[in-house]
């Protein structure tokens, strides 16, 4: 299992009216991988998605999806919504183990898409 570490850039709520979804998407900047970057799409329960995420091999770009229980869904858009110095984290933990070298420089031979095990949400308060 792998941890991948990143800061929350951007949040921005979207609705798709054709197929009734209600997500946030997250601009992330990665701090365990040198010059990477992930946006990830949260849903609430009631959507039909996996919580996992795709990471290409040819750049270290990622792109994912977290389903989170309702009442979470409803409390995160407020709380990412609060301005604060200092960015919110997330983190996760995938099922593959990433090839990384001292220097944070990931190294894949092909496109990668892992089960999310565990997230974890750090919004500043203060």
């Amino acid at each position: 299992m792998q941890k991948l570490e990143m800061l929350i850039k951007t949040v921005d709520a979207h609705y798709n009216s054709l197929h009734l979804i209600e997500c946030l998407y997250l601009s992330c900047s990665l701090l365990n991988i040198a010059r990477g970057t992930c946006n990830m799409m949260i849903v609430n329960e009631s959507k039909n998605f996996r919580n996992k995420i795709t990471i290409e091999y040819e750049r270290a770009i990622m792109t994912g999806t977290i389903q989170v229980k309702n009442d979470f869904f409803k409390s995160l858009q407020k709380q990412l919504s609060i301005k604060n110095e200092r960015p919110a984290r997330l983190e996760l933990m995938i099922n593959d183990k990433l090839n990384i070298n001292k220097n944070g420089i990931l190294f894949l031979d092909k496109q990668l898409v892992s089960d999310i095990n565990e997230y974890k949400f750090f919004i500043p308060l203060l």
